[in-house]
This record gives C-alpha cells, sequence and structure tokens, in this order.
C-alpha cells in the first residue's frame, strides 16, 4: 500500500477557512499521473499539486503538477502560491531575508516564483506569470450575458470589451459596470455551454469584474465562473484570472499604469470565502506591459495522508 502526504493551506487568506483552499503533495514522486487525477478526485478541490522531480536541461528547481478533478492544466496561479508557501515552509527552499526566487516548472513552461519573507517568516508567495497574450474580443456581450444570467445593459463593451486574456491560463475577462451586478452574476449551465461554442476549444471560464470594489482599499471586484461538467463552479479566488484581469486593465487604460501599477482584486464574498489578491503589472516606457505578477497571503489548515 502506497501513502502519500498531503498539505491543506487557504490561499490569498489571512485566517482560516478564507480565501481558496488547496491541497499540495510535496512528494509525489512515487505516484502515477492516473494516480494523481484520481487523488485530485477524490480531493474535489478546483485544485490538487503534486511536486516531482524537474525536467532535466529546463532549469527548473521544482516540476508542479496541477490536477483538477477531471484533468490536468499547464498552469494556475493560487497553485502556485500556495505549493511554494508549503515547500518554503517546510524547509526546501533556502530562503534569505527580502524576497528568494526559484524557478517553476509547470506544463505552461518555467516560471519564476518569489518568497517574500523575514527572519525565516512568510510574508508572501508571488507568483511571476507570462506576458500577456490579449485574444478575441466580442463585440456582441449577449451570450456572455445569458451565460451570467445577466442584462446587455450591465456590460459595457465600449469602455471595457469582452475579451479572451491569458498570462498562462486564459480566461474571458468580462466587466459589468456595478458591483451590483457582479453580485447578481449567476451562471446559467445550458447558455453557458452555448457560448463556449464561440470560444476556443476548453475554454470554459469567465471572470465577471467590475471597478466598484466592497472595500475602499481594493481596485476591482470579481467573480470567477466556470463549467466543469454540466454545473457551474465558483472560485472563491483565482490567480490565473486576476493576472489577466490586471493586464486588461493596464492594457484597457482602466488604470493608472506609469511604470508599475499595484491592483488590489476582491474576490469569494459572494460564496463566504473573502479573498484579497495582489496584483503587479509593470509597464515599459512605450507602455508595453514588462511583467505581470500576482501574490498573496497564505494559511495553514490541516496535514493528512493519502493510502493507495
Amino acid at each position: 500500500m502506497k501513502k502519500a502526504r498531503y498539505v491543506r493551506v487557504d490561499v490569498f487568506a489571512k485566517k482560516p477557512f478564507g480565501g481558496n483552499p488547496l491541497a499540495v503533495f510535496p512528494d509525489a514522486r512515487n505516484l502515477t499521473p492516473n494516480e494523481m487525477q484520481l487523488i485530485a478526485k477524490e480531493m474535489n478541490l478546483s485544485e490538487t499539486t503534486f511536486i516531482v522531480p524537474p525536467t532535466k536541461g529546463k532549469g527548473a528547481d521544482f516540476r508542479m503538477r496541477i490536477f483538477v478533478p477531471d484533468k490536468e492544466i499547464p498552469y494556475a496561479g493560487h497553485p502556485t502560491i500556495g505549493t511554494f508557501y508549503v515547500l518554503a515552509r517546510e524547509g526546501r527552499i533556502n530562503l534569505r531575508d527580502g524576497v528568494t526566487t526559484v524557478k517553476m516548472e509547470v506544463k505552461a513552461g518555467v516560471m519564476p516564483v518569489e518568497i517574500h519573507s523575514r527572519h525565516g517568516r512568510i510574508d508572501k508567495v508571488v507568483t511571476v506569470q507570462n506576458l500577456p497574450e490579449f485574444g478575441e474580443v466580442f463585440d456582441d456581450v449577449a451570450p456572455f450575458a445569458r451565460a451570467l444570467s445577466l442584462d446587455e445593459g450591465d456590460f459595457d463593451p465600449r469602455k471595457m470589451p469582452v475579451q479572451i486574456v491569458s498570462t498562462g491560463l486564459p480566461w474571458v475577462i468580462c466587466p459589468v459596470r456595478t458591483r451590483e451586478a457582479v453580485e447578481r452574476a449567476s451562471g446559467n449551465a445550458s447558455a453557458f455551454a452555448e457560448t463556449a461554442k464561440i470560444l476556443p476549444k476548453d475554454l470554459l471560464d469567465l471572470y465577471v469584474t467590475c471597478l466598484d470594489p466592497l472595500e475602499a482599499s481594493s481596485t476591482t471586484h470579481s467573480r470567477g465562473l466556470s463549467l466543469v461538467g454540466r454545473n457551474i463552479v465558483e472560485d472563491p479566488a483565482t490567480g490565473s484570472a486576476s493576472g489577466c484581469l490586471g493586464a486588461y486593465l493596464v492594457h484597457r487604460c482602466l488604470v493608472p499604469a506609469k511604470g508599475s501599477v499595484r491592483i488590489l482584486n476582491e474576490q469569494g464574498y459572494e460564496i463566504g470565502r473573502p479573498s484579497k489578491v495582489e496584483i503587479q503589472v509593470a509597464t515599459a516606457k512605450n507602455g508595453d506591459i514588462e511583467s505581470v505578477r500576482v501574490g498573496g497571503t497564505i494559511v495553514h489548515v490541516m496535514d493528512g495522508f493519502v493510502y493507495l
């Protein structure tokens, strides 16, 4: 019988049972990909991660495999942040005061991860995402309004068009005028499935957001809705989508962006798991985006074993 240890953390949270839960298997060398998939299904979290040795020649310190309940995915934000918090907390990363940078290998490529610490205490973890790729802009908001059970008038397509953006994992950014519209959004599974037909294959994720936050310190108020099977699943905090959102806001000149802009994205309030995601987008003098960083705090919640 195999035994595999896991650690449960809440990412983008400052106390337990907030943010986005994650299961981390810090040493998954004895697990097969099929076993990883079965474990992820059993965990039934948005993602479960497994650390294995990096591929030779890639220049990475760790290789991370990320599974949702029904498949492996190339990259995700909160799994990166939570996993590297666990690795640092367990002494697998030699921390120095300030910022310690390590290289992570995922299916999307090799990416830096930054651990911010003081006197051995981890303050936050930051994932450096890929440079943004701006995809299709949708002039017709009707399919997205139907998928989110909103009115077309809730959107402002001239100022804030619906657009596909990727900084490692693509999301459809769906800006609306007010926080009330974000709160009112309710995924309609059948309409969502119809909307998916006009999107690239396997893109089933809508990020509804507004520049009307609940808290004065925040910049945006957001919700991440995905079609999983025939059901709508809401994510309490989404690092990959937050990076896409930050890049979108800078690209569309919806936030001031000279050199570097900090965006605080609040999410998860509607489902009782309030989260704060820090986004930093740096730009060159010509306005081109040079880097996208997403980070936050993490809480250690529990430990356990899986027996196979």
